[in-house]
């Protein structure tokens, strides 16, 4: 399967990345190798630390951590605590283990992986892509690197989360998700056309509160918060969607989802900001992206709830 793929995830951990976290370090079929957090639902160090937090709950200290960008590639990044509270897991303001860790120590290790798996690699975005952006901007212009990208970003033909147009991460930094969505390499787009179809309820989280585990107390904690951040401000859903365990959801089992091809590109500019669009110019070439639009949830979320709730007991 392509799961058995040498697999680095990178996050901008937040709430859903907790959960995404949770779920791969939990899962059999994913053979991680890194986890690089960069900025996005907090600044650096704040997602740094979250993600090491996780990683020493899971007993998952085999695996190494690497501190990403700490901000877009050209535009300043703001913070308002939103959905995820201003240190990203619901204000609960976890110690700073980020020590030594230092920015961009990530793109040295995803290229370094890159040249040494190859189509053996997978990496998994479920944050701002501007990791990706300078690490695809350190290869020779017009090489294509072979390796595989789940993407957590985009909305294809559903409003935005960031605005009526943008998804968050394609939005957090336009710029660089342009560049990685014309980039030409194999990209699966998890999009919220298919992550708003999946969803975590007060009745799910009742059963990690119940459990008695340092892993269990943080993410119930964290995702309480973010379920009364999602009652207020998307309450046509019966819960907060699982946007980013779904990408990597998607790169153990890519059946999941049905895609379909098609070379995409980001608008920078205006009201459109972060819309992630059809790349007329390149309409009559061979797509490179598989944009996911319609997803098995329930097969997905037995499958996450699964895993998730033996790790956390």
């Amino acid at each position: 399967m392509e799961s058995r793929k040498k697999s680095i995830l990178c996050v901008d951990t937040g709430v859903d990345d907790a959960l995404a976290l949770c779920y791969a370090l939990s899962h059999e079929d994913l053979d991680l190798i890194g986890i690089c957090a960069s900025y996005g639902m907090a600044t650096v160090p704040k997602t740094y630390s979250n993600t090491k937090h996780i990683v020493n709950m899971m007993g998952r200290e085999d695996i190494p951590v690497y501190m990403g960008s700490e901000k877009p590639l050209s535009r300043t990044r703001e913070y308002n605590g939103m959905f995820h509270g201003m240190d990203g897991l619901g204000n609960q303001n976890l110690p700073d283990i980020s020590g030594d860790a230092q920015p961009e120590e990530s793109i040295e290790f995803i290229i370094n992986s890159i040249k040494q798996y190859g189509d053996d690699l997978q990496i998994i975005t479920t944050g701002p892509m501007t990791d990706m952006a300078k690490v695809l901007m350190r290869f020779p212009e017009g090489t294509v690197p072979t390796f595989t990208l789940v993407s957590m970003a985009g909305a294809a033909i559903t409003p935005g989360n960031s605005g009526p147009y943008g998804e968050a991460n394609a939005k957090a930094d336009p710029e660089a998700s342009k560049i990685v969505l014309e980039s030409g390499v194999n990209l699966t787009m998890v999009g919220l056309d298919v992550t708003r179809k999946t969803l975590l309820t007060k009745e799910n989280l009742e059963v990690w509160q119940g459990y008695d585990t340092p892993m269990a107390h943080v993410l119930s904690k964290a995702v309480e918060f973010y379920l009364a951040e999602y009652k207020k401000y998307h309450p046509y859903l019966a819960g907060c969607a699982l946007h980013d365990p779904l990408a990597v959801g998607v790169s153990i089992d890519p059946s999941l989802v049905t895609t379909i091809p098609m070379n995409m590109t980001v608008t920078t500019t205006g009201e459109a900001t972060g819309n992630t669009i059809e790349n007329l110019d390149k309409v009559a070439e061979k797509p490179t992206t598989k944009v996911a639009l319609l997803v098995d949830a329930d097969r997905f979320m037995k499958d996450f709830y699964g895993h998730v709730n033996a790790a956390l007991q």
